[in-house]
């Protein structure tokens, strides 16, 4: 069965109905492949991309929300260079996903190029319907992070180019901070960051929070934190590997967190939520570089001139330890049916793996540049006046390379599933650890078929 991942960096108030929308595509996929006659869903072009010093025709790119809007603005610029190719952007929304497997399983009806999130990716190369893009794109291997670029490749081939990556910091209201007497930048780990929060809380008699954290976003604060302490849901072999002493520390940040009460039990992007940012409710939101983005359209304090906030970096489970994490992403893929694959191959090329493309993108729309030679143009590295003149960019690239790679596979759609749920669960019914992973490992196995990894812990118990 063909299994895949939610998640998006653009469009995070969509999470839940992309993953509906890709477990339906999922079965319904199924249905295609199982019912189409022989050869009739097969590519009838090459499936390989070869590049081209004059690509010319039309080229269909599917994408949503602020990443199709970025597209739409590098238009201009690539047909100084390409006038002969002729780019539409089609913003086809949240039912995108589902349309572009039903095409890539028909084999008829995708677009030139199509934009995936970073952990539906390994599912979308498992179908074999994406174009390898090794010949073009291989050498370009050391300009993008491996946490990123490690996820795009099977079998030592290429099928997908990173667009943007989610490097984490806190945002954070200046104000609030400046009225309570806390110093940012005294504020180290995850333990100092709780401690910051109880005093706030205190001061303001119960009245702003430390940060938002309902239900719903207890597995992104998870990933987040799991990263830091390198531990992984599956194993390079695709194995559960939940069961882990990484996963007991994340756990027992986020139970500190909630038991400390400084966390605002409100749902990711929800009204509450969003108040949140303008109001004095909610001090800090702990996130990925895209969601300043969604501060600036929400908060009114830019056009006023003010600076209102700022940001620090991602507090480390230990002292010395890492202080940064990846919470998002996305890609941008050729269809093996692609007729025209030069051109589509010169506007990826323009998009993602240019200085200009890439750093106009962050200026404008937030996205920040997976591309690594980007991150050193002037777009990225200027201070920011929203910010209150801080250099945003330099803040999310540092130690970049130090990210933690996730184990993304086939089954990651599911598994994050259960993960939430579970966790979903946990913190409602009174937040007991006691063998919290292992009783989730046992579910896993049992619906996704995986073994259980040897470096689970309750796989060493069991055969110590």
């Amino acid at each position: 069965m063909l299994k895949t991942f939610k998640h998006h960096t653009h469009s995070m108030n969509k999470i839940t109905v992309a993953r509906i929308s890709l477990l339906a595509c999922a079965a319904l996929a199924n249905l295609w492949f199982a019912g189409c006659m022989p050869g009739t869903g097969a590519p009838s072009v090459p499936a390989v991309v070869t590049p081209s010093l004059h690509p010319s025709g039309s080229i269909t790119v599917w994408s949503w929300n602020i990443a199709a809007k970025s597209l739409m603005r590098l238009i201009p610029g690539f047909n100084k260079l390409y006038p002969d190719v002729k780019v539409n952007v089609d913003m086809t929304g949240a039912q995108m996903q589902t349309r572009l497997m039903l095409s890539l399983a028909c084999g008829v009806g995708a677009p030139q190029v199509s934009q995936l999130q970073l952990t539906d990716t390994p599912h979308y190369i498992d179908t074999g319907r994406l174009a390898d893009l090794t010949p073009v794109a291989a050498q370009l291997r050391n300009s993008f992070p491996d946490y990123l670029w490690e996820n795009c490749e099977k079998n030592g081939h290429v099928y997908a180019i990173p667009w943007d990556t989610g490097p984490c910091a806190v945002f954070y209201k200046r104000d609030i901070f400046q009225k309570y007497g806390i110093d940012p930048n005294k504020i180290d780990t995850w333990a100092d960051y709780i401690q910051a929060g109880e005093e706030i809380l205190r001061k303001s008699g119960g009245k702003t929070k430390m940060l938002p954290l309902g239900l719903d976003s207890l597995e992104n604060m998870y990933l987040i934190i799991l990263q830091q302490v390198r531990g992984q849901i599956f194993d390079e072999q695709g194995r559960i590997a939940i069961n882990s002493k990484a996963s007991q520390e994340a756990l027992a940040i986020i139970k500190e967190m909630r038991e400390a009460g400084i966390c605002s039990d409100v749902q990711m992007f929800s009204q509450e939520f969003m108040a949140g940012i303008n109001d004095n409710s909610i001090a800090t939101y702990p996130s990925a570089v895209w969601l300043a983005g969604t501060i600036r359209d929400t908060t009114k304090d830019y056009g006023l001139g003010k600076s209102r906030w700022g940001v620090f970096r991602l507090p480390a489970v230990t002292k010395g330890g890492l202080h940064v994490a990846n919470f998002g992403g996305s890609v941008l893929v050729i269809p093996a049916q692609c007729k025209n694959k030069a051109a589509a191959w010169a506007f990826i090329k323009y998009a993602l793996c240019s200085r200009k493309g890439q750093a106009d993108q962050y200026r404008n729309f937030d996205l920040f540049p997976a591309y690594l030679p980007a991150q050193k143009m002037p777009q990225v590295t200027e201070p920011d006046k929203f910010f209150g003149g801080e250099r945003v960019g330099v803040l999310f690239a540092r130690d970049i390379s130090k990210i933690s790679k996730l184990n993304i596979t086939p089954d990651w759609a599911e598994a994050s599933t259960y993960i939430e749920e579970a966790l979903s669960d946990w913190a409602a019914n009174g937040m007991h650890n006691r063998n919290f992973f292992g009783n989730l490992e046992i579910r896993m196995q049992r619906r996704l078929g995986d073994s259980i990894s040897p470096q689970s812990l309750s796989y060493s118990e069991n055969n110590g």
